[in-house]
């Protein structure tokens, strides 16, 4: 465990990752398998995230008015966007257009991903529940701007279906 060291006014501008609640990323009703939880930390513009995807994660689909960034740091999942998809595996970076219909699925190894969201992707009220700011004592709690995830009907299945098609044919 990692302790603070500098100026008393700033202290709010750092947090060790531990010392930051889990956050329930996507509800249970939100879900087809598994389940996501993310330690969240934000500023006024942007929200960063340890996302860890249980083996057999399969999200439905969603968006939201944030682009989205994506660092994989352990196992490999594959991602769908609007009509496409691609796998993903430790190592790789990959976005998420801001607006744009998409959602995982993870195998059998589970997933843990860096994500970055901006503006913050906290208006979800789970992720808000958890969500820790990190402000300077003179900014008094920020003014961040939270965006909530919209879950859209979008036919998934075909999306993957298509993706499945392709990939074999590669």
């Amino acid at each position: 465990m990692s302790t603070y060291q500098g100026s008393k006014s700033h202290e709010g501008l750092w947090r060790h990752l531990a010392d930051v609640a889990d956050a329930v990323l996507v509800p249970q009703d939100k879900v087809i398998g598994g389940a996501v939880t993310a330690k969240v930390v934000h500023g006024n513009d942007a929200s960063l995230m340890i996302a860890t995807r249980e083996p057999g994660y399969h999200s439905k689909p969603h968006s939201h008015a944030c682009e989205q960034l994506n660092y994989v740091l352990r196992g490999e999942i594959w991602i769908f966007v609007d009509d496409g998809g691609f796998a993903a595996r430790a190592g790789d970076v990959f976005r998420i257009p801001e607006g744009a219909v998409h959602w995982s699925r993870v195998g059998a190894s589970g997933c843990t991903l860096l994500e970055v969201h901006t503006p913050s992707l906290i208006g979800d009220e789970t992720v808000a529940a958890a969500a820790h700011g990190l402000f300077a004592a003179h900014e008094s709690g920020g003014t961040p701007r939270a965006v909530a995830s919209q879950w859209p009907r979008f036919d998934r299945e075909r999306t993957e279906q298509a993706v499945r098609v392709e990939t074999e044919a590669q």
